[in-house]
């Protein structure tokens, strides 16, 4: 909790800047919780902005705050390559052989596994170190080399139809979670839960259509499809947990 309150004021100095004198900043990837914060002072504010995380749908992205014509992300993205006969990599093994090396997490981006292709972006003002030090995950022995074309992170979910009395976020989190439904209303009041991103503290918030939620220690569900009403009258929705 301290880590959020220095980063955000961070970036209440930095969007001060930004309004004031017209600096531009590129802020590290940030987490889930980084963004929660930093979102909505940027469209308090009206401060252009853009994003961008090396890889199709990262999840830890840079942030850009300013006018961005011509702006430079510095991100590298990397492949790892190792003997896929003999060994396995996962995606905890490379962060913490990455974080090994003395790395901040926040020069770190998404860390993508698709099938036994093990993928990560970071931040340029790193590479060269990387580059020359990152020689093993775990014990075993790895080459990396610069990917120059896109990397796609493939986002899926489960899915499964529910019957719902509403769109309240508290009845959308209690049925896609499995929890009770003050349970939800509890956890939503005490800023565990994140809509697109962004804190939400009311219960009755109604959730549409492509709409994520995040609950802290739970995971994500996703809106996917609003069906329509029932013969009982209920709203059929889709669902959909990440995996």
């Amino acid at each position: 909790m301290a880590e959020l309150e220095m980063f955000s004021k961070r970036v209440n100095s930095l969007i001060e800047l930004s309004k004031n004198n017209g600096k531009n900043t590129l802020l590290p990837f940030l987490d889930e919780a980084q963004v929660g914060v930093l979102l909505p002072l940027l469209e308090k504010y009206h401060i252009p902005y853009a994003t961008d995380g090396g890889i199709i749908n990262a999840d830890r992205c840079r942030y850009y705050i300013g006018d961005y014509e011509c702006m430079d992300f510095k991100i590298n993205t990397y492949k790892i390559i190792y003997n896929t006969k003999y060994y396995s990599i996962n995606h905890r093994n490379v962060l913490g052989s990455l974080m090994a090396l003395g790395i901040k997490r926040e020069c770190i981006g998404d860390i993508v596994i698709d099938d036994k292709n093990v993928y990560f972006a970071i931040t340029d003002e790193i590479s060269d170190f990387i580059e020359n030090d990152f020689n093993y995950v775990g014990n075993i022995k790895i080459s990396i080399e610069k990917v120059l074309y896109p990397i796609t992170n493939v986002i899926r979910y489960e899915s499964k139809d529910y019957f719902l009395n509403s769109l309240r976020l508290d009845l959308v989190i209690s049925d896609g979670f499995g929890i009770p439904r003050s349970d939800a209303k509890d956890m939503i009041l005490d800023g565990l839960c994140k809509v697109n991103q962004i804190e939400v503290l009311k219960p009755d918030h109604k959730i549409e259509e492509n709409d994520e939620i995040s609950l802290r220690h739970k995971g994500r569900i996703k809106l996917i499809e609003v069906h329509g009403l029932s013969k009982s009258g209920k709203i059929r929705v889709t669902l959909g947990r990440r995996i």
